[in-house]
């Protein structure tokens, strides 16, 4: 039986290439629809980049709609620097004439997901910061009924990327992770602890700039992070939020420990840490919910997996 999948992104280079894997295994996904919400760039400009994105690897009917335009009460911070000006690297977007599928993205997310048929439930891919789904749980909290795990991009045991502390999705809206990671849902935190030894190299890009019409467009994105000064002397760079879509298509790729995990909500260099604690810690004298957060993955077949997916187009 297919795993019904929802998609949470902002795409973001790394997101366009989990948005390839998870359209090139419909035959084990059921692509309920996909979200936006303001995070690597601007919600117009990330919508934009998931219709462009799900045309291009031919799910024109995976319906996408727009979310939240900002975090629940921080100022928004895209990242044009890391993405480049539209997110998508040195690649223009495309027109496709593909149109959202609802004004509402969080409504049309709550009806899609609660209408399955009676004994299944959803997987929420959680690739950006995690405005759309705390308002999904707290508009609609009778929708975690349904809702078999959140696998979210994001934090980290140990480190940032955008502060010595804090991983940028955290960090983009911290208010948003803490009412998630809070919710008494299954998660599976992606965070740096695993995606940073998920890499594709050099090697691997001038592959894809070989490849075909898509291949091409795909190296004209990775090629921008190598471009980049974090990566410009390296010879890998991550692919952080296509950890989140393997994971789901095969978990035994990964390993990780459970956990409890809270957010930082503070003003200060703080802000978005996300604080893992032991197994049987009692947070305020309350049980908390274990959080599976992956920390190693079997490298060759993670690359295997992503090229596989991307030649096959």
């Amino acid at each position: 039986m297919k795993t019904n999948l929802w998609i949470d992104t902002d795409p973001g280079i790394d997101d366009a290439f989990a948005c390839a894997v998870a359209c090139a295994h419909r035959d084990k996904l059921n692509l309920l629809g996909i979200s936006t919400v303001a995070g690597n760039q601007t919600i117009d400009k990330v919508t934009g980049n998931a219709l462009y994105l799900t045309h291009l690897c031919n799910s024109d009917d995976v319906p996408v709609v727009g979310g939240s335009p900002r975090p629940l009460i921080r100022v928004p911070h895209p990242t044009a620097d890391i993405h480049g000006p539209y997110g998508l690297g040195y690649l223009v977007p495309e027109a496709c004439g593909k149109k959202v599928a609802a004004k509402n993205g969080i409504v049309y997310m709550y009806q899609t997901i609660s209408s399955l048929p009676e004994g299944q439930k959803a997987t929420i891919a959680a690739i950006g910061p995690l405005t759309n789904i705390a308002l999904l749980l707290k508009t609609f909290p009778e929708v975690k009924d349904k809702i078999e795990q959140i696998v979210l991009m994001g934090g980290a045991a140990y480190g940032g990327n955008v502060t010595p502390t804090a991983e940028f999705n955290i960090w983009a809206d911290p208010e948003a992770a803490e009412i998630v990671f809070q919710a008494e849902l299954p998660i599976v935190m992606c965070g740096l602890d695993v995606t940073m030894k998920c890499v594709l190299t050099r090697e691997h890009l001038a592959q894809l700039a070989s490849g075909g019409s898509f291949q091409k467009k795909y190296a004209e994105m990775l090629r921008f992070y190598f471009d980049s000064p974090a990566y410009r002397d390296l010879n890998t760079t991550a692919l952080h939020d296509v950890v989140t879509i393997l994971y789901i298509l095969d978990p035994d790729l990964f390993c990780g420990e459970k956990h409890v995990v809270h957010v930082s909500c503070t003003e200060d260099t703080c802000r978005g840490t996300t604080m893992v604690y032991d197994v049987g810690y009692s947070y305020q004298k309350k049980e908390r919910q274990n959080v599976l957060l992956l920390n190693q993955v079997d490298l060759p077949k993670f690359q295997k997996a992503v090229m596989d997916a991307l030649f096959s187009y």
